[in-house]
Parts: C-alpha cells; structure tokens; sequence
C-alpha cells in the first residue's frame, strides 16, 4: 500500500516465521511503537480463528468501562494515545491509592 511505503513500512510479503517476526520488529522500531505487539503464525491461524484484525483498540479501566477507544482500523488505530490513555489510568490510580493510605481510618 502507498501508505506503507510512506511510512517506510513496505516489506515483501514473508515466506517463514523468522521473517515475519524480523518484519514485525521493523515495522514496530520505523513506527516508533513501545507496547507489545504479537505475531501471527506464518499460517495466519490467529486471522483463521479469530479475525485476528481487529476494527477498534479498546482499554477497558479495572471496573470494565472503556476507558479508550480508537477509530476504525487500521488508519484510525491510535497507540500512542492508547499508551497515554494507560498511563493516566495508572498515574490515578496511584494517586487514589497514596490518597487512601494517608486518609486516617473513620471510627
């Protein structure tokens, strides 16, 4: 895609899972991406299975409610928004938890 070659992301599709993994890492270092990604099988069973592609990013808070939500894939995938969106939930939630510890106990 014109895209991908923009981005300098445009690889020869890979033929074993060893270049699958070496064109992950690079799409992931040339996209300046930090959390984890996963890797298909070179047989795309995870694609088989599950529609491995999903039409939105979702990070649900720890009382189930979206706390974030991309656009529609792939073009509307925002991670570094979903990574900020992460690090605030978790700066709060320290923030709520230093707050109740130094909040003396009610008799």
């Amino acid at each position: 895609m014109q895209v991908n070659e923009k981005a300098g992301v445009a690889f020869e599709q890979p033929k074993t899972l060893a270049a699958r993994n070496l064109v992950a890492s690079a799409c992931c270092t040339s996209l300046g991406l930090s959390m984890p990604m996963l890797v298909d099988t070179i047989d795309d069973q995870t694609n088989r299975l599950y529609s491995g592609f999903p039409d939105r990013l979702y990070l649900l808070d720890r009382q189930g409610r979206v706390a974030f939500k991309s656009g529609r894939g792939p073009f509307g995938y925002r991670p570094r928004e979903l990574e900020q969106t992460l690090l605030l939930l978790l700066l709060d939630e320290s923030v709520q938890q230093a707050s109740a510890a130094t909040t003396p106990a009610q008799p």
